[in-house]
This record gives structure tokens, sequence and C-alpha cells, in this order.
């Protein structure tokens, strides 16, 4: 049986800086807050902000890969008033890792735009048996990867949970199983 694109949680993410337009219209903006990873260029980064000129602008670099590496950006959370609009660019597993702190933090989804990179394939996987999250994984959503945590071979399923960043991953032989 096909899955219905339209009918799953899987994110549909723009790959455009026009995503950034969305964000103003009809609202006070006070402040724009670029967050990326060390992946987006610098030109990228001109162009998002020439967008939102003349207001101000802050661009805060993430390291999602090691560690927290959100420190600037949860040291930035703490000053963030009504009126503050976030654009995150990057790869997905970034992006949506980024998107699920801002919304934790207080960000409404209306606040927020998303830009990934059109080609990137990296996700988080959320094993379902042993409830173990294995990052940055190069698969494809209904393809399969190993679980980080009990080895079992997963199929990456059309679930994206955006509270934990995470696409759902179940045994591949699970149907076969008594």
């Amino acid at each position: 049986m096909a899955v219905s694109m339209r009918s799953t949680s899987v994110p549909r993410w723009r790959s455009d800086s026009s995503a950034v337009d969305d964000l103003a219209a009809g609202a006070l903006v006070t402040r724009y807050v670029l967050i990326a990873d060390r992946s987006v260029s610098m030109q990228v980064l001109r162009e998002l902000s020439g967008r939102v000129t003349p207001i101000p602008t802050c661009i805060v670099i993430v390291d999602a890969g090691v560690g927290s590496g959100f420190g600037g950006l949860d040291e930035l959370l703490t000053e963030a008033r009504i009126g503050w609009r976030f654009v995150v660019a990057g790869p997905e597993h970034m992006v949506g890792a980024v998107r699920a702190r801002l919304i934790a933090a207080g960000a409404v989804p209306a606040e927020i735009a998303e830009i990934i990179h059109p080609d990137a394939s990296v996700r988080d996987v959320f094993c379902a048996h042993c409830h173990t999250t294995s990052p940055s994984v190069p698969v494809a959503v209904g393809g399969r990867t190993p679980c980080g945590g009990c080895s079992a071979e997963l199929t990456v399923y059309y679930h994206y949970s955006r509270r934990h960043s995470t696409y759902l991953g179940y045994r591949a032989d699970s149907e076969e199983l008594p």
C-alpha cells in the first residue's frame, strides 16, 4: 500500500529564501534572528539578511552535531520578545532540532521560517522498540537503517515528530514476527 504524502506528518520544508517573506505579513516585526549551521554559506546569510532590511538582524551559528551546540541560541532566547521572527537555515535534522527548541522556548510556528538544503538526506530516527534516537542518519524516508541502540534493522516511516525532530523507525521485519 502506497503512502499518501498529503496525509503524513513529513514536513514540507521550503528550500528557497522566499520563506522569509511570509514572516512579515501583517505583523510588527522588531527583530529577525537568522539561525544557521556552518554548512550555510555567508552568501546565503547575506541574501537572507538583505530580504529583511531595514529590520535589525542577529545571526546565530549553531553546531547541532556537537554536544548541545545551541549555547548562543539559548542565550539569545532569554532576551526574545514579541515581534521577533526566526529564520532557520541548514540541513533538515538541524532545522527540525532548532525549530523544536524555539517552540519549547515559547515561539509559535507563525514566527518561524524554515529553509533546508534541497539535497539533505540526513535524518534523526527514533526507534519505536528501544526508544533510542539515532542522530544524523544518512537515510531516505522509506529506507532502512540499523538502530544505534538495539541494532535492529529499522524502516524509516513517513511519520515525523516536530516536537522531537525525529522520524519514526520500526523493525523492518515486524510484520513477519509471530
